[in-house]
């Protein structure tokens, strides 16, 4: 018997009144465009390039050894909290941002930032090392200097180290031996790095320390990101936490899936479309310092909000047990693959896993013109969440579901999602806009598949996992 079965608080949910349910808003579309935020970075990496080469620093570099190292160094360590801002400004999660480009992208350039803020720190520090070696008489004597000889320079040196540790344990090897939370919160001494640094720039940097103009320029570079971040992030897990939801249904779904129902007050606050997904934050004691994404496997409505939770550890077996009546903080919504992009066009959808949710969710919302055909991807039927939803949704909107079940082994193709398997389960493929929802192999394997079927990259959608 599935630990569902003798859960005290797994009853059906409400019925909705069809009279009172509306759909809950979407949000507006945003004003941002990809170019702008392309230009937006370009302009800041040319300030920041532009008070080196204006403090002497292209030229710096033909005067000889300690000069042109020196030069190095200050270039290399504008750059590299540069690159630390700009990892902290994507991970603020700022609406208009997050609209454009979605959470998931934003999260992987943050890693990307991240990179290169490591490197960039590692050859801060080694060019200083090489250009104090010439001044103060040999290496250990340079890093002697460097790590508490000279003013503010201990506090700098923890903070590279702490950056070090960040990068390190964010390597996906080391990742997957540590848990998410773990690594979440070893994870936040970057942002203890960074402030540990920024003393020794304003009063060591040579592009800093003797001019007053670019001086104020850093610190209110630096203040805005700080803004930023109290608004955009740490705002709304505020307010999340401050107007939660209330759990009043966990429904089985399978033996290791349950539908998680949330009401409440809070949603009159909100907006989301089908296709996004949420953190959810239980209010309890052990929980509440979790959050975890859920997709919607309904569309948003002000009856409540739907999340499909699959057991796979602790933390979701903990959510799929909550007693009914417990607050969960909901942060969101996020993700920008909505019924929105469709704009009226036949649809294909390549699903597997969890990723039933979202495509579930987003096939409500469309019409007849979509023609939705679903292809869904599991070991088991017992796999495929919400397959009898599925198999009444689609023929009602003149579509069809086709599911594709069995180890990948002892399927007759055994690439399910090669060209010649996807033109065969849907002959007009090429004239269709496609979601993605699934597993990272999954979203690879369908993406080169549809590329090859003559799909245009613009008419794949899909959310990277980045949890």
């Amino acid at each position: 018997m599935s630990p569902h079965d003798t859960a005290p608080n797994l009853i059906p949910p409400p019925p909705r009144s069809r009279g009172a349910a509306l759909p809950l808003p979407g949000r507006a579309t945003p004003a941002l465009l990809a170019s702008d935020i392309a230009v937006a970075v370009a302009v800041a990496g040319l300030c920041v390039v532009g008070l080196w080469v204006r403090h002497g620093g292209l030229e710096a570099l033909g005067q000889g050894w300690v000069p042109g190292w020196t030069a190095v160094t200050q270039l290399s360590g504008l750059l590299a909290s540069a690159a630390g801002l700009l990892g902290l400004l994507l991970v603020a999660r700022p609406a208009s941002l997050e609209r454009v480009v979605g959470l998931d992208r934003m999260f992987v350039w943050h890693r990307y930032a991240g990179e290169a803020t490591a490197v960039l720190v590692g050859a801060h520090v080694t060019a200083a090392i090489v250009a104090g070696s010439a001044v103060s008489g040999g290496v250990w004597a340079a890093v002697r200097d460097l790590t508490g000889g000279e003013p503010y320079m201990a506090a700098a040196t923890v903070g590279a180290l702490l950056i070090g540790v960040v990068t390190v344990t964010s390597l996906r090897t080391l990742r997957r031996l540590l848990s998410y939370e773990t690594w979440y919160f070893v994870h936040l001494l970057a942002y203890l790095g960074l402030a540990l640094a920024f003393a020794h720039e304003l009063v060591l940097g040579g592009d800093l320390a003797a001019d007053r103009l670019a001086r104020w320029f850093w610190v209110a570079l630096h203040l805005s990101v700080i803004a930023v971040l109290v608004w955009s992030r740490w705002g709304p897990a505020l307010r999340a936490a401050v107007r939660p939801l209330r759990v009043t249904a966990i429904v089985p779904h399978g033996p290791t899936t349950a539908a998680l129902h949330l009401s409440g007050r809070g949603l009159m606050g909100l907006t989301a479309e089908p296709g996004q997904f949420f953190l959810l934050r239980a209010l309890r004691p052990g929980l509440w310092w979790q959050t975890h994404p859920y997709s919607l496997s309904a569309a948003p409505t002000t009856a409540g909000l739907r999340f499909s939770v699959k057991e796979r550890g602790d933390a979701s077996h903990a959510l799929t047990h909550l007693p009914l009546g417990t607050r969960v903080a909901v942060e969101g919504p996020y993700g920008t693959c909505t019924p929105a992009v469709a704009e009226g066009r036949k649809v294909v959808f390549v699903v597997g896993g969890v990723g039933v949710a979202p495509a579930r969710a987003i096939l409500e919302r469309l019409d007849r013109s979509h023609q939705p055909v679903l292809l869904c991807r599991a070991r088991k039927e017992a796999d495929l969440t919400h397959l009898d939803e599925l198999q009444r949704l689609a023929p009602a909107r003149g579509g069809r579901v086709l599911t594709l079940l069995g180890p990948t082994t002892a399927l007759a193709a055994h690439d399910p999602f090669g060209a010649a398997s996807l033109r065969a389960a849907v002959p007009d493929i090429a004239e269709r806009l496609a979601i993605v929802c699934g597993p990272e192999s999954l979203v690879q394997a369908a993406r080169r598949g549809l590329r090859a079927c003559g799909v245009a990259a613009e008419d794949i959608h899909f959310e990277r996992v980045w949890w």
